[in-house]
């Protein structure tokens, strides 16, 4: 089966998003950065209604099954805009459950850092013909040229103690936000496997950022990763090329 890791971008067109989700064509995809009530990914069906939710749309337009969880709200001109990741999936899905790793903020204040953000970690269990696949994802939050920082050290701490408990049939994917030498990742691979390709294949950015005094325009950066328990065969692994979103998205057949 193929499993898709991709952060799409807020500010992409959705459709381009599912353009090339139907051409790589996945049997479960771990998306992050969708939304629910943001303008950047309006969606006009063919009804000429605007739908603002842009998972349950991936998730009609596929046939897949699904489970959404925001990561951060914030009123932007009195409305409520949520920002959050997905879990969609072919397969049956059993059993969900989600947990923040860092507590989202109070929605009446406007956010003026992204690193203070909530950011949720959470995870489905398939039922892939009559056998259990636990799938998890999360969306880990930026710092200033991903360096480390205190809050970003105990983000970590929750999430590893999750990894921990992840003996037999589990996959993880997800935008760490974090470099290959960091803590995060080091750890990580004490506890599951790289499933991804190598860890010198870079996956962001394509499009220019600029954040505080950090401006980034070329593919520099790793911080996309798959993981899984030893008992999951990984037949091959690669970063997919694309002009869609400012992150390149991994592609793992098991």
């Amino acid at each position: 089966m193929k499993l898709l890791q991709w952060n799409i971008w807020y500010k992409e067109n959705i459709k381009n998003v599912l353009e090339l989700i139907r051409e790589i064509n996945p049997d479960i995809i771990t998306l992050q950065e969708l939304t629910i009530n943001s303008w950047r990914q309006a969606i006009v069906n063919q009804n000429c209604n605007e739908t603002h939710d842009t998972a349950k749309y991936i998730a009609d337009e596929l046939g897949f099954n699904y489970y959404f969880k925001e990561g951060q709200a914030e009123k932007v001109d009195g409305v409520e805009q949520i920002l959050g990741n997905a879990i969609f999936s072919r397969y049956p899905i059993v059993k969900q459950n989600f947990s923040y790793i860092q507590e989202p903020l109070d929605t009446s204040l406007p956010i003026l850092d992204y690193s203070l953000e909530g950011r949720v970690y959470l995870e489905v269990t398939l039922d892939v013909e009559g056998k259990e696949l636990t799938v998890g994802t999360t969306h880990m939050s930026y710092t200033h040229r991903f360096l480390p920082t205190p809050a970003k050290d105990a983000e970590t701490n929750k999430l590893l103690e999750i990894l921990k408990e992840k003996k037999s049939n589990y996959i993880f994917a997800a935008d760490f936000n974090s470099l290959p030498d960091s803590r995060v990742i080091t750890e990580t691979q004490r506890i599951l496997k790289n499933a991804g390709p190598a860890l010198t294949e870079n996956t962001w950015t394509t499009k220019p950022f600029s954040y505080n005094g950090f401006d980034a325009n070329t593919l520099d950066w790793r911080l996309d990763y798959c993981f899984a328990t030893p008992d999951v065969l990984v037949t091959s692994a690669k970063v997919i090329e694309t002009d869609y979103s400012d992150h390149l998205p991994i592609l793992i057949e098991i």
